[in-house]
């Protein structure tokens, strides 16, 4: 696994990492308004990781 700063490795990781955030959100947050709110940020960041990915290759 390539962990440069541009290598697939990184991203995969940074992927997984907010994966388990999410399903940490899912578990153990009741269904509220805060919980949508941290899908969001969560999303936007992974988004985020994707897009540079992209942008650097």
């Amino acid at each position: 696994m390539d962990m440069s700063p541009a290598g697939t490795g990184r991203m995969i990781v940074a992927l997984a990492i907010f994966g388990l955030l999410a399903l940490s959100v899912w578990l153990t947050m009741e269904d509220s308004n805060y919980r949508k709110l941290t899908f969001v940020f969560l999303a936007f960041f992974a988004a985020r990781v994707v897009l540079t990915r992209l942008r650097s290759r």
